[in-house]
């Protein structure tokens, strides 16, 4: 059945187009479903998909069997590489445990040594390390406290360097950079600070 067709003419008025079929004039008869065409999912593509059919089952999600193929490589690859960056995660947390713990004890045996420093300046003079004579092996005292104190302070630090090393490792950092932090080569770098267990991390 035809019908008049108004269109919106350039002036923004109505104008009549003529005699045409409703559908023709973009006019659905009454009951009709509106049908809503998707677009293809693959990567890279957005091809107009055909209507689904009058009996129903699961719509199509790609316009060919090259995009089905196409987008279930690039899922796969996405899986790998979040399995990837969460390995990642999980090994930095543990490195950051561990640099932690390091500067923890860097501190104590700082503070330590300040507090013997704090306590001897406090003390008279005839109290204090220099008027008696420290180096008396057969009394447990070897000499060189100080020193003895400082060198395992020098060792915690070394420590705490170590496990920064390990810690700049874990989120992808290259022994380029971490020689160039050290003051030294890649190479001295790699051979002073590599361990067993460290493999380069993906992506480097």
């Amino acid at each position: 059945m035809a019908t008049a067709c108004l269109r919106p003419g350039a002036a923004g008025n109505l104008v009549d187009a003529g005699r045409a079929s409703p559908r023709a004039c973009g006019i659905r008869p009454p009951g009709e479903a509106v049908v809503v065409r998707q677009r293809c999912q693959g990567p890279g593509c957005a091809e107009l998909l055909p209507e689904a059919g009058v009996r129903g089952g699961r719509p199509r999600r790609y316009c060919s069997e090259r995009c089905r193929s196409s987008s279930r490589r690039f899922l796969a690859l996405l899986d790998r590489c979040l399995a990837r960056r969460g390995a990642r995660l999980e090994t930095m947390a543990e490195e950051r445990h561990l640099l932690r713990s390091a500067a923890y004890t860097v501190a104590n045996e700082a503070r330590g040594l300040a507090a013997v420093l704090d306590a001897e300046a406090g003390r008279p003079g005839w109290e204090q390390p220099a008027w008696w004579d420290r180096a008396r092996p057969e009394l447990g005292r070897p000499g060189a406290p100080y020193t003895r104190a400082a060198l395992e302070l020098l060792e915690a630090a070394h420590l705490a360097v170590a496990a920064a090393v390990a810690a700049d490792r874990a989120p992808g950092d290259g022994w380029a950079e971490i020689g160039a932090a050290l003051g030294v080569s890649e190479d001295t770098a790699a051979r002073r600070y590599r361990r067993a267990a460290d493999t380069p991390p993906p992506d480097r």
